[in-house]
């Protein structure tokens, strides 16, 4: 099966095509908006990558540019057409084919995610009116926490908030973390149900994860993907009562504050350089003070997950390292881990420094082993959408 998977962001598109027999990548096809003019990167099978600047810049464009060269690039086409939806709720905790009641239902769930599900959804009906003659699944980045059992769902809120509103934390990035502790079973060559892993997926946005016996337990984010871990531009979580403290002190709206939160807090905020950890890197190490307080809290907060992580399963076998900051940081990696050998996990300086994606970097005497793990979704939603078919075959 040929699964074109479409991953829609505010401000970019990753695209790819997928021969799920061979889990060999065909077509990559990103897009990226965020800065002027957009970004263009198309790879065709085993070719150089092209790179080219177009003038269009929103989801509905992109989606249509990607479906346009599949068709052009690919004589038979492609069989199905998966679309990662970032927030499913309580009404999708499995991957769902798409058709007009599912599309309304992810439509009503655009509350519980503004900045993500909209883009979803314009791309979804992009694609579809595109290439009609294929299948379209959504596969949910929430879903993978649907195991998280109530004590690990539930906020000590009023009890109204919780039966009445839908207040619970859903967590996300549920496809990197499935396939990160799918990955690290088959490189440790064992069952996933014997393992107890901590995955870290650690890139503009980031969430750590519990997984036992392949279930999620515990994750950082919530019912947003703005609790948990200091990340690029979210603040991560903070006292509630300074969100209280500064909108009534200070005369600041929900929405100024949505956006302080989510786009001008985090590395970006304390730094005041930069949301990219390399560029806050840098100017810490010419002298910057608050670039190192940044790169200082981020290390402190991920270490802190990780401990807490681990409590929640009450051992841990394994912790990975995905997402840009985790598969390419060493220096981050270090930071975290070294005082963390109280748990057992030893980093191995060479192995770390060196490390390639998919690869251990624990040291031989380690008795918690620590990966690196390429961040695939696209091979997740391939693989989701092809078992979701053969199924219903």
């Amino acid at each position: 099966m040929r699964v074109l998977t479409l991953n829609a962001g505010s401000s970019s598109l990753k695209a790819s095509v997928i021969d799920t027999d061979r889990e060999e990548t065909l077509i990559q096809f990103h897009a990226d908006w965020s800065t002027t003019p957009t970004t263009r990167r198309i790879t065709f099978l085993a070719e150089t990558g092209s790179h080219s600047d177009v003038c269009w810049s929103d989801v509905t464009s992109a989606v249509r540019d990607a479906c346009r060269l599949v068709s052009e690039k690919l004589s038979a086409g492609v069989d199905a057409v998966a679309h990662r939806v970032v927030h499913g709720g309580t009404r999708f905790t499995k991957t769902t084919l798409i058709n007009p009641e599912s599309e309304s239902v992810i439509r009503e769930l655009a509350a519980l995610a503004p900045l993500h599900n909209p883009r979803c959804l314009e791309g979804i009906v992009t694609a579809r009116q595109a290439l009609p003659q294929c299948p379209h699944v959504a596969v949910f980045d929430t879903a993978f926490h649907a195991t998280l059992l109530p004590e690990a769902f539930t906020y000590p809120v009023p009890r109204e908030w919780t039966d009445e509103w839908g207040i619970r934390k859903y967590g996300f990035h549920g496809l990197s973390h499935s396939y990160a502790a799918q990955r690290t079973a088959a490189i440790l060559n064992r069952p996933l149900s014997e393992l107890r892993i901590v995955t870290a997926h650690l890139g503009h946005g980031a969430s750590l994860c519990a997984i036992q016996s392949g279930c999620s337990v515990d994750t950082t984010m919530g019912f947003t993907p703005l609790e948990g871990v200091m990340m690029g531009t979210r603040s991560g979580s903070i006292d509630p009562g300074v969100v209280l403290h500064i909108m009534r002190e200070h005369q600041v709206s929900v929405t100024q504050m949505d956006q302080l939160l989510n786009s001008e807090s985090g590395l970006f905020g304390v730094s005041g350089i930069s949301a990219d950890i390399r560029q806050v890197q840098k100017a810490a190490q010419s002298g910057s003070a608050r670039a190192q307080l940044a790169i200082d809290m981020y290390v402190r907060r991920v270490r802190q997950a990780i401990a807490g992580m681990t409590a929640s399963m009450a051992g841990l076998n394994a912790l990975v390292f995905t997402g840009g900051i985790g598969e390419h940081a060493a220096e981050i990696r270090q930071a975290v881990c070294a005082p963390l050998e109280f748990l057992g996990m030893r980093l191995s300086q060479k192995l770390n420094d060196t490390s390639q994606p998919d690869s251990v970097i624990s040291a031989s005497e380690s008795r918690i082993r620590i990966l690196t793990i390429a961040a695939r979704e696209d091979l997740m939603l391939a693989r989701e959408t092809h078992a979701l078919l053969q199924g219903h075959q």
